[in-house]
């Protein structure tokens, strides 16, 4: 009998599991129907908007951009109701699988010859934004989770980075979205910014993709600004991205270890970082999918046709991420940043862009 139970009690545990799952299937899907419509309108509308000489030659908005842009305007006018919130869960998923299957573009050697200055350039940056932003963060007398949680958020990739940082030091809700908000709203004006420089002063596709690559500190502004200049430039662009990604848990690290030494020195509570630990939780594993896939492109295990194929699911998949990311943007949210963050979040950001743009002028041709 308590054997029969047991067996009972499992298989309604199950039930209850696939039931769960079911469920969590059919919620999803008023959601998901928003952000293909919103992906779509993006789609078929960019086109006629190259029409008009204001969209063709000073702001041409392509569907990347244009997701974004339609998302956020609905979710800050009409507003998402609570029915469509399971179906914008998959963002990260979305952005992140066409990031994977952006490999297919790549053979080793291309992504050696472009990843090498690539790190080099990110490297510096990198490190030296977020070294700068302690620097700064300890002559305001800012408060360590804070300015970590900024020269997080600043150097690396925005909202990732901050999230990342924010158990090592410690750091408040208040203190992540207060960085967070400077990232998005910087990014967004960076979507409508960026692409009029590089036509302005005719970048090339290396040159812009670095530029929005090292300039603009989110993951998918960074991809829907490169990709919304040409694609070629949205595939440099990415390869920057990834390389700003696989930088995050050494910066991370840095900055963890950096709070903890400032707190020490001031009489504060010092935090016991586990290095080792740190590093292999924050190491981006969608990046070994990335070089799996650039590894059998190299083998030539695919076909032009698959190749092609790949190209449109990439492009989807950062369509529909991008339009996801737009629909869950409220701007109502920035304002937790308050003037003091804005300006400071926009100085750094807004010299660290100047400064980048003079390094692909200079250096790349």
């Amino acid at each position: 009998m308590a054997q029969d139970a047991e067996v009972s009690r499992s298989q309604s545990a199950i039930s209850e599991g696939q039931k769960s799952f079911i469920q969590e299937v059919v919620d999803s899907i008023p959601g998901a129907i928003l952000v293909i419509a919103v992906a779509v309108a993006a789609y078929v509308i960019a086109p006629y908007l190259r029409q008009y000489p204001l969209f063709k030659t000073y702001l041409e908005l392509k569907d990347f951009i244009l997701a974004i842009l339609f998302g956020i305007i609905i979710k800050n006018t009409v507003g998402v109701a609570r029915v469509f919130e399971p179906g914008l869960r998959f963002s990260t998923i979305l952005t992140k699988t066409g990031i994977v299957i952006m490999g297919a573009k790549y053979s080793m050697m291309g992504l050696v010859k472009v990843g090498g200055p690539a790190l080099l350039y990110i490297g510096i940056f990198l490190f030296g934004t977020a070294i700068i932003m302690m620097w700064v963060g300890t002559k305001l007398k800012v408060p360590t989770p804070l300015a970590a949680c900024l020269a997080s958020g600043l150097s690396v990739c925005g909202v990732s980075a901050t999230i990342a940082i924010a158990p090592a030091v410690r750091a408040k809700n208040q203190d992540m979205a207060y960085s967070i908000a400077v990232v998005l709203m910087f990014g967004l004006l960076a979507l409508l910014v960026f692409p009029p420089i590089g036509k302005m002063l005719h970048l090339t596709d290396t040159q812009y993709g670095a530029f929005c690559g090292v300039g603009i500190v989110n993951s998918a502004q960074v991809l829907a600004a490169g990709f919304g200049y040409s694609e070629g430039a949205g595939l440099i662009a990415g390869i920057y991205n990834i390389g700003r990604v696989i930088f995050l848990p050494f910066v991370v690290l840095m900055l963890a270890i950096m709070a903890a030494s400032r707190e020490a020195s001031s009489g504060g509570q010092s935090v016991e970082i586990n290095k080792f630990k740190l590093i292999i939780d924050k190491f981006p594993i969608f990046v070994l999918g990335f070089l799996l896939v650039v590894f059998l492109n190299t083998m030539g295990l695919f076909t032009k046709p698959e190749v092609h194929q790949a190209k449109i699911f990439m492009n989807w998949a950062f369509l529909l991420g991008f339009a996801s990311i737009g629909l869950t943007t409220r701007l109502a949210d920035l304002k937790a940043a308050g003037l003091s963050g804005f300006f400071l979040g926009f100085l750094v950001a807004g010299l660290k862009a100047a400064l980048a743009l003079v390094v692909v002028l200079t250096f790349m041709k």
